[in-house]
C-alpha cells in the first residue's frame, strides 16, 4: 500500500492525509442518523414498560440533533468534498506540470525507447487514473478501513456475536477482491499496452495521412491501425469479462451481510439472549455498515488496476535528469577528445573523433548521408551523452554544466523547421515576453520574412497551423532563422537549412545566415560543398570517424573524400533528366 501511495503522490505522501481524514470524519458522521433512530427506538419502547413514561423532553433533543445533523453534515460534506476531489484535481494539475518538466530535462535518448503513442496515452489516461485515485481509489479504503475497524471494536463491545455477524463476510470478501486484483492486473497491463499501441499507430497514421493517400492506403488499408484497435477491443472486453463478472460476485456477497446479521440476531433473539430492541439497532448499523463495505472491497480491486498508472508514471519521475549543476556566463567554443557515441549499446555510430570548434569561426560539417553529422550537433546541444571521451564547452566538461544554462548559449535551426500552432509573433518570440515589437521586426528583416510576413492577412498575428503547415518550407526555415536572430546567442548550429529549398528561397536563407553568422560561433552541416566554401574549417565525417578537416582550398587538392564530393557536385550541376 505504501508503495502505491508513493507513487501515486509522486513522493510526498503527506498529500493524503486531509482526504482520508476527512473521508474518516464523513463516514463517521454519517451512522450518526442510525444511533439517533436507535435512541427514538428505546425511548418509545421504554413507554411500553413501567412506570409507563415518554420522556418528550430527551425525544424532542434528539429531533433537534437530528434536524442540526442534517446542516452539520452538509457542512462536512462540503469540507470533506474540497479535501478530495477538489484537492486531488489541484494536486493532479501540479502533478501534470511536474511530469511534462520531467520529460522536458530527459535527453533524446529516453524518447527514441518510447513508442509516440505511450507518452500520449500516459499523460492522457494515466494522470486521469491518479485523479480519480487520489479523490476516491486511496482515500476510500484507508479511511473506510479505519472506520470499519473502529466499528467492529465500539459493536464488540456491546454484542461479539453481533459484531462477528456484521464482520463475517468482509474477511472473505477481501479475500476474494485481493485475487480479483490479481487478474485485473494482469488483463489491465494487457489493456494499458493495447491502448498505447493504439495511440502510437492512431498518431502514425494522421502524420502519415499523405503518403497513405498516395499509395491508396486509408481507411481498412491500412491494416495496422485496424489490428491495433480490434486488440484494444479485445482485450478490454476481456478484461470487463473476468474482472468485471468477479467483482460483482464481490459485491453480493457484501450486500449478504444484512441477511446473515439477520439470521444470527434471530436465533439469539429466539433463545432469548437478545432483546427486540437491540437486535433491531444492529439490523439498522448493519445496513448503515453495507455501503462503506462495500465501498471498501471495491477500492481493493480498483486499487491494484489503477496501480498500473502510478507505476508507469514512477518510472518516468524516477528517472535520473540529466547531469550537470555548473554555470557558465559566456561559451562560444567546442573541443572533442576521443569521443565515441551510439544509440545503442552494442553499435557506436562516432568512433574517436577530436576536433576543435574556435571562438567566431565558421566550421562545416560535410560527408555522405548517415557517416555521424547531425549526430555531433546533437552531442554538442547535450541531446545526447556521449559514452566515452570528453567534449569540452567554454573549457568546461559539458556534462558538468547545467543543461538549461548551457542551452541558453545554444541556438539550433534544424533542416525540418517545426513551428507551434498559434500567431507567427508567439513562434518568434517563444515566451520571451521582453522582446519589442522593433526587435522582431529587424530581426525578420535580417532573415528575409518581414516582407512575406507583412503581407499575410493578420501579419504577425496570423495564426499558423500545427508545425507550420500553412507556411512554406522557405518560410519556415526564414520564420526560424528570425527566431534565432532574436535568442542572441554565442553559438549557431545549423543542420542542412537550405536543402530542400529553392533557388530564391535558398538565396534569400543564404543572405540570412550571413548575417547571423556574424560575431558567433557557427557550427553547420552542408551537403552542398559551395555554401560552405568561406569556412575557417570544414570536417570531413566518414562512416563516424573524421577522415580530413582543413580550409576548402587545402581539401580539394588532397585525394580524399572531400574532393570526390566536390567534382561529383560539380558534374552533378551538368545533369540533365531524360525520359528514354
Amino acid at each position: 500500500m505504501f508503495k502505491i501511495i508513493q507513487q501515486f503522490t509522486f513522493h510526498h505522501p503527506k498529500q493524503i492525509i486531509a482526504p482520508t481524514l476527512w473521508l474518516f470524519l464523513s463516514q463517521a458522521f454519517s451512522i450518526l442518523p442510525a444511533i439517533l433512530a436507535y435512541m427514538a427506538i428505546y425511548l418509545l419502547w421504554q413507554a411500553f414498560y413501567p412506570p409507563y413514561m415518554l420522556d418528550i423532553a430527551l425525544l424532542i433533543k434528539i429531533a433537534v440533533i437530528g434536524l442540526g445533523y442534517v446542516l452539520f453534515q452538509y457542512v462536512v460534506e462540503l469540507i470533506s468534498y474540497y479535501n478530495t476531489y477538489g484537492r486531488a484535481y489541484n494536486d493532479t494539475a501540479d502533478k501534470r506540470i511536474a511530469y511534462i518538466q520531467k520529460l522536458r530535462r530527459q535527453s533524446l535518448g529516453f524518447f527514441s525507447s518510447k513508442e509516440s503513442g505511450e507518452l500520449t496515452s500516459s499523460f492522457a489516461s494515466d494522470f486521469a487514473n491518479v485523479e480519480y485515485t487520489m479523490c476516491y481509489w486511496l482515500p476510500y479504503p484507508i479511511g473506510v478501513g479505519f472506520f470499519l475497524s473502529l466499528s467492529f471494536v465500539c459493536i464488540l463491545f456491546f454484542d461479539w456475536r453481533m459484531a462477528v455477524s456484521i464482520f463475517a463476510m468482509l474477511p472473505v470478501c477481501a479475500i476474494l477482491m485481493l485475487q480479483i486484483a490479481k487478474v485485473k492486473e494482469k488483463h489491465g497491463r494487457q489493456v494499458m499496452e493495447a491502448k498505447a499501441r493504439a495511440a502510437t499507430q492512431l498518431n502514425e497514421y494522421l502524420h502519415g495521412m499523405k503518403d497513405l493517400k498516395a499509395y491508396h492506403r486509408t481507411g481498412s488499408g491500412f491494416d495496422a491501425l485496424e489490428k491495433a484497435f480490434s486488440d484494444l477491443r479485445r482485450e478490454s472486453l476481456r478484461e470487463e469479462a473476468v474482472a468485471g463478472s468477479l467483482s460483482t460476485l464481490c459485491a453480493s456477497l457484501v450486500k449478504f451481510v444484512v441477511p446473515v446479521t439477520a439470521a444470527v440476531g434471530l436465533y439469539l433473539l429466539l433463545g432469548g439472549t437478545l432483546t427486540i430492541l437491540d437486535f433491531a439497532g444492529f439490523l439498522v448499523i448493519a445496513t448503515k455498515l453495507t455501503e462503506p463495505a462495500l465501498t471498501l472491497v471495491s477500492s481493493i480491486s480498483a486499487l491494484r488496476g489503477m496501480a498500473l498508472s502510478g507505476e508507469r508514471l514512477d518510472k518516468v519521475m524516477t528517472l535520473p535528469d540529466l547531469s550537470g549543476e555548473d554555470e557558465i556566463d559566456y561559451g562560444d567554443s567546442y573541443t572533442f577528445n576521443s569521443v565515441s557515441f551510439g544509440y545503442t549499446e552494442s553499435t557506436n555510430v562516432i568512433h574517436d573523433v577530436s576536433f576543435e570548434i574556435s571562438a567566431g569561426a565558421l566550421t562545416a560539417l560535410v560527408g555522405p548521408s548517415g557517416s555521424g553529422k547531425s549526430t555531433l550537433l546533437r552531442l554538442m546541444a547535450r541531446f545526447w551523452d556521449y559514452q566515452s571521451g570528453q567534449v569540452r564547452f567554454a573549457g568546461k566538461e559539458l556534462r558538468s554544466i547545467a543543461p538549461e544554462n548551457l542551452l541558453s548559449q545554444v541556438s539550433m535551426v534544424m533542416q525540418n523547421t517545426y513551428l507551434f500552432r498559434g500567431t507567427i509573433r508567439e513562434n518568434l518570440c517563444f515566451g520571451n515576453e521582453n522582446i519589442t515589437e522593433q526587435q522582431i521586426i529587424d530581426a525578420c528583416q535580417k532573415a528575409r520574412c518581414h516582407s512575406f510576413i507583412s503581407a499575410l492577412p493578420e501579419g504577425y498575428d496570423t495564426v499558423v497551423g500545427e508545425g507550420g503547415a500553412t507556411l512554406s518550407g522557405g518560410e519556415r526555415q526564414r520564420i526560424s532563422l528570425a527566431r534565432a536572430f532574436l535568442k542572441d546567442v554565442p553559438i549557431l548550429l545549423l543542420d542542412e537549412p537550405t536543402a530542400s529549398l529553392d533557388a530564391d528561397n535558398e538565396a534569400m536563407v543564404q543572405k540570412a545566415l550571413d548575417e547571423i553568422s556574424k560575431d558567433r560561433t557557427v557550427i553547420m552541416i552542408a551537403h552542398r560543398l559551395k555554401t560552405v566554401r568561406g569556412a575557417q574549417k570544414i570536417l570531413v565525417l566518414e562512416n563516424g570517424r573524421i577522415t580530413q578537416q582543413g580550409t576548402h582550398n587545402q581539401l580539394v587538392k588532397t585525394n580524399g573524400l572531400y574532393s570526390r564530393l566536390w567534382e561529383l557536385q560539380n558534374l552533378a550541376g551538368n545533369y540533365t533528366f531524360k525520359q528514354s
